[in-house]
């Protein structure tokens, strides 16, 4: 006689990148057998995103190890009991959610309990087009290399890490060209003194950036011929048109608020990532901060009245934390703590992010960069140049990229 097997109780993790990927290795371990997780990723494949900014510049560096495809044999050993599934999901409620295509029989999955790594979009090429292939991206790729190499004077629109980070690799393989940075604020990046205040949960707002770290890439810039405008922004395009990015048939004048204007050929948008909380915003609006991120709290469930088994970490979070990828591992690996110990009817500990975790390094192409590392005891320190240069190599790849998989199916280990 067959005796039937209990159905397990699905740990259902949206979003594959680095928040839910780490989540997923860390929790599979310490999930009891009655548990399985069941990670679901809207697309075929992840990227290594810092090695993007300049893979949208540097002819080759599209084809170099910066993608890998998420498949059952990539992310899980053999015969795990957890499951990839390369699916979209298009709604959520308090015990399922519902996928576009069926698994199992039906488009509706229960959860015991669900967690939103959804991260945040921008416009291609910074991340894929959702539904892409591999091929399709790189050919992406590759059209902004070829547009930026053709162009004679460029601006980027946003002086954040992004939009330092590709300008530095533009300056990098073509000093020749006029580059301007145009930043609302006061100086590259996001300036300012850290504030001793408890963070409000439902009001993310970002970490503010070390004074010191924008003034060593303000500097660096300066003396490599970059112009930087701040405390402005780009009105519209050329003669009052919609400002868009890409290349411009000509050299064209690009009026700013404060009334001067800059010159460009070619376009660089960077004001911001716009997180992928579309699924609370449906479910539990209330769930969300102004400025679209899912409120959460110390043991990241969302704050809401209807989704009480709901997590979010990373990007599309409220966590008062940078979003980074050391700060997404980060996250994912405290997840798996406290979702382990809730299963097993413990309490959790809460999660405050740890000070290396606010650590920060922005390059500026192989030649530079600049950076704080927060070491315990020592507090806040200058990043030295070959920690750096660590990140100009292979943007921690090793470490931070092809270490997360673990299936049988091996990724490429090296750029």
């Amino acid at each position: 006689m067959t005796v039937a097997q209990p159905e397990l109780k699905n740990i259902v993790i949206v979003g594959a990148s680095a928040a839910g990927h780490t989540l997923a290795n860390s929790l599979a371990p310490s999930l009891p057998p009655t548990h399985r997780i069941v990670l679901i990723e809207r697309s075929e494949f992840v990227v290594h995103m810092p090695t993007i900014v300049r893979a949208l510049v540097v002819p080759g560096w599209e084809d170099k190890n910066l993608l890998a495809r998420i498949t059952q044999d990539t992310v899980f050993p053999s015969g795990s009991r957890h499951v990839v599934l390369t699916n979209n999901v298009v709604a959520l409620g308090p015990t399922s959610l519902t996928l576009e295509r069926a698994f199992e029989g039906s488009t509706e999955l229960a959860f015991d309990k669900v967690v939103l790594a959804t991260g945040a979009s921008q416009p291609p090429p910074m991340r894929p087009v959702t539904g892409s292939s591999m091929d399709e991206y790189k050919s992406l790729l590759r059209k902004m290399q070829a547009e930026i190499k053709a162009a004679s004077s460029i601006v980027v629109v946003g002086g954040g890490t992004v939009g330092v980070e590709v300008a530095g690799e533009i300056n990098a393989l073509y000093p020749e060209k006029q580059l301007t940075i145009v930043h609302g604020q006061s100086g590259l990046l996001h300036p300012g003194e850290k504030s001793n205040a408890t963070p409000d949960p439902r009001n993310y707002v970002p970490q503010p950036t070390a004074p010191r770290v924008s003034t060593s890439l303000e500097s660096q810039l300066h003396k490599r011929g970059v112009k930087l405008v701040f405390d402005d922004r780009v009105a519209s395009g050329p003669n009052g048109a919609p400002l868009v990015p890409g290349p411009l048939p000509k050299v064209e004048s690009l009026p700013l608020v404060s009334g001067g204007s800059v010159e460009a050929d070619f376009v660089f948008m960077s004001t911001g990532n716009i997180p992928n909380s579309d699924l609370i915003k449906a479910a539990d609006p209330s769930a969300l901060t102004p400025s679209g991120h899912i409120a959460v709290d110390a043991h990241f469930r969302v704050l809401s009245t209807t989704l009480k088994e709901a997590y979010a970490l990373g990007d599309v979070a409220s966590v008062p934390a940078w979003k980074t990828l050391v700060s997404a591992a980060a996250e994912g690996t405290a997840l798996a703590k406290i979702l382990a110990a809730e299963i097993k009817d413990k309490v959790p500990s809460e999660y405050q992010p740890a000070k290396f975790d606010l650590s920060s390094i922005v390059t500026l192409g192989p030649p530079g960069g600049a950076g704080v590392l927060v070491l315990p005891w020592f507090g806040e320190v200058g990043a030295p140049g070959m920690v750096v240069g660590m990140k100009n190599g292979d943007f921690f790849a090793g470490k931070s990229f092809y270490a997360r998989f673990k299936g049988a199916d091996k990724v490429p280990t090296t750029l």
